[in-house]
């Protein structure tokens, strides 16, 4: 945990934090869900009720684990209320990780609830789907959060993502749905559409596949309006000097996000209705003309593993092609026959050479 997380939480918990302050924590913790669990703010989280033969089997294996940590190694949680003796808060630590673990259904999906609001975290070669208090739906790709209301009772409606998910609004022309991103915020009425905001990589990407929705760049208010069929991406290098829209190009300044617009790109001539920008909720792992360093982030996602690519050469090929339901392995000797390079795995480790 950063130490300006730890500020955050201790003015949260202390009742002094500002308005301003609240956004950057509601930031941090989009960023690294588990902090949630690390920072010890489990009295803000619901979990299911269990039977009592159930919670007699919870509270036995509590303490066969207690007993092996022994009390110098068991979590600490400095954070929490100086009344709660410290053998309780570490116990309830210990509750809330195994029914963690032991949500079979949930397996690595995480569900937090505090403060009016569900927090959703999938974990690499996962997805879920959600289910919002007005009938909107949303499916959240690999290595994704999401931050919602639970109940959708205000003007406005608004979520706030890290990572990528498929949104389909139920329309509702009084109350807009916005979702805030980190470079972006997407404001629809009612539409299906996919938004591609991961930390990690140098742009985010709007793509629309039917009504229309408006992209406001949060660095300039620059608003841009998305037609069905077609994606907007926004880089976040600082360097790009230019704004791309369909065959014109407009200058802009050095500090300037650089804006590409484009249709969307369909999987085949024959199937304009299945496009590559939404592939990946028919578990379709399809790349045309990536890098091998983008191509790895989105495999780190898509398989659980770390990939190392130790020549920068290497990392600038680029690659076409599509590999549905393979091994790792496999789909490494399918690029090898495109561009000729040497892997080895180890444990969960890809170095590529």
């Amino acid at each position: 945990m950063t130490k300006r997380l730890s500020e955050l939480l201790a003015l949260h918990w202390s009742g002094e934090i500002s308005d301003e302050e609240k956004a950057e924590l509601d930031e941090l913790l989009l960023q690294h869900p588990g902090d949630w669990l690390k920072a010890g703010q489990l009295e803000q989280l619901v979990f299911s009720k269990v039977t009592a033969d159930e919670e007699d089997k919870v509270n036995s294996l509590i303490d066969r684990v207690s007993n092996i940590i022994g009390d110098e190694n068991r979590p600490q949680l400095p954070l929490m209320p100086a009344t709660a003796p410290r053998r309780f808060r570490a116990r309830t630590l210990l509750v809330a990780l195994l029914l963690l673990v032991a949500g079979g259904g949930m397996l690595f999906t995480w569900l937090y609830r505090a403060q009016g609001y569900k927090i959703v975290t999938t974990d690499v070669g996962m997805k879920t789907k959600i289910r919002l208090a007005d009938g909107s739906s949303i499916i959240l790709n690999a290595g994704s959060t999401l931050r919602y209301p639970e109940k959708m009772d205000k003007g406005i409606r608004e979520v706030y993502l890290n990572g990528e998910a498929f949104f389909d609004i139920k329309h509702a022309a009084s109350r807009p749905f916005i979702i805030h991103a980190e470079k972006m915020d997407v404001r629809v009425l009612g539409t299906s559409f996919n938004v591609r905001a991961y930390k990690e990589e140098d742009f985010e990407e709007t793509a629309v596949i039917s009504g229309a929705v408006e992209m406001v760049v949060k660095e300039d208010k620059q608003v841009i309006r998305i037609a069905p069929n077609e994606k907007v991406l926004l880089h976040k290098n600082a360097d790009h000097e230019k704004t791309k829209t369909n065959n014109t190009t407009a200058a802009t300044g050095k500090q300037a996000a650089a804006i590409e617009r484009s249709p969307l790109s369909p999987i085949s001539a024959a199937d304009s209705n299945h496009v590559l920008e939404t592939a990946w909720l028919n578990n379709q792992l399809i790349f045309q003309n990536e890098t091998l360093s983008t191509i790895a982030q989105r495999l780190e996602r898509w398989y659980g593993v770390k990939i190392v690519i130790r020549d920068p050469q290497l990392a600038a090929l680029r690659f076409s092609g599509r590999a549905d339901n393979v091994s790792i392995e496999k789909l490494l000797n399918i690029l090898q026959e495109i561009q000729p390079f040497k892997y080895s795995v180890q444990d969960d480790i890809v170095t590529i050479n």
